[in-house]
């Protein structure tokens, strides 16, 4: 989930503090990786001196050879203990895997419905506010609208995972508690080693805490999964926690960039309003509408994608695909940033990848769309479910008046390391 520099856990306090803080605005700004993969396929040769993949075809090729390129790098982010993303393939990972597929095919016709409620209930308690007042989108609806989209993957072990009360459901102030705490070690996915001291603290109370909750839920857990009893208490403990922290800050952090990314389009945002106020009441079961709107969600995270770059270990000598005459070699023991960023915009593969185009016929290149989430074996098992909920978000939004920044252009958006910490919005005030 980051770059490798050497070993920042090594470093001077001050050096590891403005590696981070580079890093950080290295994330926030994906133009800057978009410019660097250009670069780098236009002048291959320069791949022997950074070490980065840029090429699609490099970044399919890596993230299909895990005994070149190993997901043992992911190690550090894991704050909160083993989980898929962070295993090679084997006998572990793909009990895990089965145990995953099987909960989310249990639960899938639910996820889409709960979000849209949720988004539905939310967005008549902003459309007053956001007339009068600025918003949060993050932690006044996003963060919600995934929270209640991910529950039924908890069936009746989502209040003591949470805290609440057994068989109730909790207040909304228990809620924020424990989202908070998983975003809290979510943020530690982004930067492992390369956080500062005070930033792993916290994330490792957060994962302390976590696990604690998710102790409590393992019996109904083992009774609701399918295949869950016979997995072990430590397996299903694993996946229990994987399932809690990675699936819901990584998510309605997805739904923020890309939301950010439609601001800085008014075209295309006036477009989509007109679309749904002309739908009134039925923008929430016109199919139509949410097939657009889904393209367009796409779409935005191709351009503005939560994680840009990954990272891969390599515990064998190997090579790496760049389009020089010679491949750049890696050293065994040493590591490997894969551009997954610059993978989607390859003019090498498809001539308008610079284009902002939802409607792409992608033909051949039909992964190209999907390449945020992964690729191969590597790619996020539920990528089909995360664009649902934050579609369902969309939709709502689409039905606000015109929305705007709250905050001056410098304060726009506020940061917690790598990640989005407030984003207030309100609605356009015309003269």
């Amino acid at each position: 989930m980051k770059p490798e520099i050497g070993r920042p856990e090594s470093l001077p306090p001050g050096v590891r503090r403005a590696v981070y803080a580079v890093f950080c605005w290295t994330n926030r700004n994906p133009r800057f990786w978009r410019l660097l993969g250009w670069v780098l396929r236009r002048w291959p040769v320069l791949s022997h001196l950074v070490p980065f993949a840029a090429r699609r075809s490099a970044v399919q090729q890596v993230l299909t050879r895990p005994r070149s390129f190993s997901s043992t790098s992911h190690t550090p982010n894991l704050i909160a203990g083993d989980y898929l993303i962070g295993m090679d393939p084997g006998p572990r990972y793909d009990a895990d895997r089965q145990l995953f597929d099987a909960v989310l095919s249990q639960v899938r016709p639910t996820l889409r419905q709960a979000a849209d409620v949720e988004a539905a209930a939310r967005i008549a308690g902003l459309a007053g506010v956001a007339r009068h007042d600025s918003f949060d989108l993050i932690e006044d609806y996003l963060a919600w609208v995934v929270y209640a989209g991910i529950q039924p993957a908890f069936a009746d072990a989502a209040g003591d995972i949470v805290g609440g009360a057994r068989n109730a459901r909790p207040d909304e102030e228990t809620t924020r508690n424990y989202l908070r705490e998983i975003k809290y070690v979510a943020g530690h996915l982004f930067a492992g080693r390369l956080a500062p001291l005070e930033v792993r603290q916290r994330a490792e109370v957060g994962a302390a805490s976590l696990k604690a909750r998710a102790h409590k839920g393992l019996g109904r857990l083992a009774a609701a999964w399918p295949g869950a009893s016979g997995i072990g208490r430590n397996a299903l403990l694993r996946n229990t926690v994987g399932l809690a922290w990675v699936s819901h800050p990584v998510t309605a952090q997805s739904g923020a960039l890309a939301f950010q990314e439609l601001l800085g389009r008014p075209g295309v945002y006036a477009e989509l309003r007109d679309q749904a106020g002309q739908l009134g009441a039925s923008v929430w079961t016109d199919a139509g509408f949410r097939r657009e709107v889904r393209l367009h969600v796409l779409e935005l995270m191709r351009f503005r994608p939560i994680f840009p770059l990954l990272a891969r270990d390599v515990p064998r000598a190997t090579e790496f695909e760049s389009g020089a005459r010679t491949n750049p070699k890696c050293p065994a023991g040493g590591s490997l940033t894969v551009l997954s960023i610059a993978a989607s915009f390859d003019t090498h593969r498809m001539a308008d990848a610079d284009r902002f185009c939802p409607h792409r016929r992608w033909g051949s290149e039909a992964d190209m769309q999907y390449m945020m989430f992964g690729y191969g074996d590597r790619r996020c098992p539920a990528r089909e479910e995360a664009v649902d909920m934050i579609t369902s978000a969309f939709v709502g939004l689409l039905t606000l008046p015109e929305l705007t920044w709250a905050d001056r252009w410098g304060a726009r958006i506020r940061y917690d390391g790598p990640l989005i910490s407030r984003m207030r919005l309100r609605t356009l005030r015309r003269a």
